[in-house]
């Protein structure tokens, strides 16, 4: 071997042991700087929650925060094994709360859509919302093409609202400030169903349990993930495991049948 392709090979050893130490270096630095890291060695993780969301999250009478995500933000820090401490906010804040560091993570009701992926990750979905119209059991409609002259009341220009116009005759949607009024609407028989999400439907039966309201037809799902910073894979890893072990573990199950009355949806997708 002359000297200068033994000189080739001695350079070309040294710069893969550079690379590689660079490599390990920074997959450690990552590491070092991931949120899952400083949960752990702080001992507890910081989760913002809703308060204006039931049955997903509420503040009962003693002023302590219930509901879905609740009891899935506190089974987050049980399986992380950390101390929780829940921050109570309204979905308006949920991104600027997460990306100033206010909290490590957002259990909070958040459907991810390709706006919102700019700026924050999401995981997979943990459930999924039910946007529908809702009626007593004698009003027969299985379909938006079955509706004949019944009337939907929805809240105007809510995503309901866009969705059903789509859907259904003009003539057939009458259109309330609010979604109280709608809902009110409905109850009293103004109007023969209710274009609403799942979960205000739990609600309303709880609170009307001689006035039922039942699915008629599906007018989009909406599913909910957890929502994280962006850049940190490591976190988001941990995270998607925490998603899929509770989801086969039965877990999700119990919480859906507990907050929801309903089944974990078997559909719901994968990122």
């Amino acid at each position: 071997m002359n000297a200068m392709n033994w000189t080739r090979k001695l350079l070309a050893g040294v710069l893969a042991s550079v690379f590689a130490l660079a490599a390990t270096a920074g997959k450690i630095d990552a590491q070092e700087k991931s949120t899952l890291k400083k949960v752990i060695d702080r001992g507890t993780i910081i989760i913002g929650v809703p308060v204006d969301s039931p049955p997903f999250g509420s503040i009962d009478a003693e002023g302590n925060p219930v509901g879905f995500d609740i009891d899935l933000a506190r089974l987050l820090a049980e399986q992380l094994e950390v101390e929780v401490e829940l921050k109570p906010m309204t979905s308006v804040n949920r991104i600027p709360n997460l990306l100033t560091g206010k909290v490590d993570v957002q259990v909070n009701l958040f459907g991810a859509t390709p706006q919102r992926a700019r700026q924050i990750a999401f995981t997979s979905p943990y459930t999924g919302l039910i946007i529908g119209a809702y009626g007593p059991p004698g009003v027969d409609v299985m379909s938006p093409e079955s509706i004949a002259d019944y009337k939907i009341a929805v809240g105007r220009g809510t995503t309901m609202d866009t969705t059903l116009s789509q859907m259904v005759p003009d003539e057939n949607i009458v259109r309330f400030e609010d979604e109280a009024t709608a809902q009110a609407a409905v109850l009293s028989g103004q109007a023969d169903m209710w274009a609403a999400v799942n979960m205000h439907i739990v609600e309303s039966n709880k609170l009307n349990p001689d006035n039922p309201l039942e699915l008629k037809f599906v007018m989009r799902r909406a599913p909910a993930s957890i929502g994280l910073r962006q850049g940190d894979p490591d976190w988001l890893r941990w995270l998607e495991t925490f998603v899929y072990f509770n989801k086969i573990n039965g877990n999700l199950q119990m919480l859906h049948e507990k907050w929801l009355d309903e089944d974990l949806q078997s559909d719901l997708p994968t990122f």
